[in-house]
């Protein structure tokens, strides 16, 4: 490029937020988007190396801010969203007065890329946004009420893709999406691959109003086929249309089982996330029921469906799973995680000489062995 023609970009905006020292706040007013600096006050302390990471790339900005400096200066942050016009106009000013040959074709081109530019950032806004009010709004997103703990540092590499994605969500449903996404990746850094990036990037409407309605027959890893099944069990199509993108097993042909062996202490055990269901039968007795199986692309893609309740769906597959080998089931939630592994149940689905569910208040702690 032209030296002549050359701009930089981030002297013409002002989304950088620069803080000279640990301990030192600056006098300069941070300009984080006004939904996000609102939000972003309140998220979880041991989740805002992720938040100030993600922000700082789909924001476009050197944001390095200790948690100290936010509560002092939430109610000064504020938005200043005529940056990009500010850029723009800047940029077309100098590419018009310093391109020679043509400067009303290299003013056009350059208008188009600008705008361009300016709609991905806006689309990677809305996408940070989105992403900080969820983590606002799950603030115990662990089902045994304690706050989330990040377990890693978000990868750079994984960020590369999904910033490529995020910029072109220019719908809403999109950009909720992928800040779902971002939420659940700094909760949890490595719960989604990026291949369920790539996959979402080219998952239809249509195709997602069809797993969210399976979603709510599935738990953890399976779904029992007697839930899933269609009324109409002729008409497979969506069952068939899930297992062709890659999203579960067992839809065709002659089906899958899955068997259980209740432990040395007569339980089975099924997890998704904190929440457990927990079977309780003879020692060693082994049952079987048809399942459709959920691929891991399927396990990643189920929390992301918001209308769908993990507690509510984990009764819905236990009901559905009930014989006489199964004397009592409950669910539970994970607790003590580095002590043990213990399940805590909160809920006790039946037992065979009380059929109606109870609410317990913390009876047995077993350990999964």
């Amino acid at each position: 490029m032209d030296s002549r023609v050359s701009v930089s970009y981030q002297t013409l905006t002002t989304f950088d937020v620069k803080i000279r020292g640990a301990n030192t706040v600056t006098d300069e007013q941070p300009n984080l988007p006004a939904q996000i600096a609102s939000a972003l006050v309140s998220i979880p302390k041991a989740l805002t190396p992720g938040v100030i990471k993600a922000l700082d790339r789909l924001l476009g900005a050197a944001v390095d801010i200790p948690v100290a400096w936010l509560a002092q200066k939430k109610a000064q942050i504020e938005a200043q969203t005529e940056s990009y016009k500010l850029v723009e106009a800047a940029i077309a000013n100098t590419v018009a007065t310093s391109a020679g040959a043509d400067p009303e074709t290299a003013h056009r081109a350059m208008n188009v890329l600008i705008r361009k530019e300016y709609r991905k950032q806006m689309n990677r806004e809305a996408v940070a946004a989105a992403m900080v009010e969820d983590l606002r709004e799950h603030l115990t997103a662990n089902e045994d009420g304690s706050a989330p703990q990040a377990t890693g540092e978000l990868d750079e590499d994984w960020l590369n893709v999904f910033e490529r994605y995020a910029e072109d969500a220019s719908s809403e449903r999109l950009q909720g999406l992928w800040g779902r996404v971002l939420a659940g990746e700094i909760r949890g850094p490595g719960r989604f691959s990026t291949r369920t990036l790539r996959f979402l990037s080219e998952f239809s409407q249509a195709d997602a109003s069809t797993f969210e309605a399976f979603s709510k027959t599935a738990f953890g890893e399976f779904a029992p086929k007697q839930l899933a099944k269609p009324a109409d069990i002729a008409d497979i199509t969506g069952l068939i249309n899930m297992e062709s993108c890659g999203l579960i097993q067992g839809a065709s042909g002659l089906g899958l089982r899955r068997t259980m062996t209740f432990n040395n202490h007569g339980y089975v055990f099924l997890k998704e996330g904190d929440i457990y269901i927990v079977l309780k039968g003879n020692t060693n007795t082994t049952i079987d029921h048809e399942c459709i199986a959920l691929t891991p692309l399927g396990q990643e893609l189920l929390p992301l469906v918001t209308s769908r309740n993990a507690r509510d769906t984990a009764r819905v597959v236990a009901r559905s799973l009930r014989t006489p080998l199964i004397h009592e089931c409950y669910i539970g939630v994970g607790a003590g995680l580095g002590n043990g592994n213990k399940i805590q149940f909160t809920e006790l689905l039946w037992r065979n000489d009380t059929p109606d569910p109870q609410i317990l208040d913390g009876e047995a702690t077993p350990t999964i062995v």
